[in-house]
């Protein structure tokens, strides 16, 4: 079948062969009992780097590529029929990619389960939230700010760290020696600038009501002990904060929606370490 192709003012975009049996697969080769389709002959290509694709266009460039193919069937065609085939080895190797594949595909499935589930609930209008909610949170919470912390795991450690930082100490240098928050340590400490209700509760009421400039801690949290410095603020308009209040009202109707339901999901922590 010959090829089609596809072309804009910069040159070839895209490579495609139109079959004329559509509804099977077109065979482009075989060795022995395997085949090579047209299908796997795109799918190859398009592993392959870009440059070497704009090549394989080309009458030579695509015999050759499927010589490549070709030469990898003979390949497999010889280890298919191999004692390898029959081994222990390769037979718990082959084991092992099968739970690895089941737990891919578990993984899979609960992911997009839960995606259409909270896509229903939105439709279905249970977590949107009206725009008089949206505007009444913007009204009681318009301002975004931006701080930095440092996380250890002590108070004491806390504790030291903040006067030190009080009398002068590089507080950018100090999270990036000391912080155990890894994705904030390598910028100084420096935090996403938040919103009312994007910072994590233990933290949220303090760092609102902080001066510019001030440090504050050691506080506890769920993660270890806090050093925090507030280093700018301003005043959000609601356009600006439409989207960020829209997906934390989501989360506080679909917080509550989960506290209703919680009585038909009985939670058991089992292990000890977490009771």
């Amino acid at each position: 079948m010959r090829a089609r192709f596809f072309f804009s003012a910069s040159g070839i975009l895209l490579l495609s062969w139109v079959s004329a049996c559509r509804k099977g697969e077109t065979v482009m080769a075989r060795v022995g009992s395997l085949e090579i389709t047209q299908n796997e002959f795109r799918r190859k290509l398009s592993e392959v780097a870009q440059s070497y694709q704009n090549y394989v266009i080309t009458p030579n460039g695509r015999r050759q590529f499927l010589d490549i193919l070709i030469r990898e069937k003979m390949i497999l065609a010889a280890a298919s029929d191999s004692e390898v085939a029959r081994s222990p080895e390769f037979k718990a190797q082959v084991e092992r990619l099968k739970k690895e594949e089941e737990e891919r595909l578990r993984e899979g499935r609960e992911y997009l389960l839960t995606r259409l589930w909270l896509d229903d609930l939105k439709k279905r209008g249970t977590l949107k939230p009206t725009e008089e909610e949206a505007r009444d949170y913007h009204r009681k919470h318009d301002r975004e700010v931006h701080i930095r912390h440092i996380l250890v795991a002590s108070p004491e450690e806390a504790e030291e760290l903040a006067n030190r930082v009080r009398r002068g100490a590089s507080f950018a240098q100090m999270a990036k020696t000391k912080s155990l928050d890894g994705a904030t340590a390598v910028d100084g400490g420096k935090m996403q600038a938040a919103i009312y209700g994007e910072i994590i509760p233990e933290l949220e009421d303090i760092v609102f009501r902080m001066r510019l400039g001030e440090i504050s801690g050691p506080i506890k949290s769920k993660f270890g002990y806090h050093i925090l410095k507030k280093e700018s603020e301003r005043r959000l308009s609601y356009n600006e904060a439409e989207e960020r209040i829209i997906r934390l009202l989501e989360k506080q109707k679909l917080d509550r929606y989960l506290q209703s339901i919680q009585p038909k999901y009985p939670v058991e922590v089992v292990d000890a370490q977490f009771k």
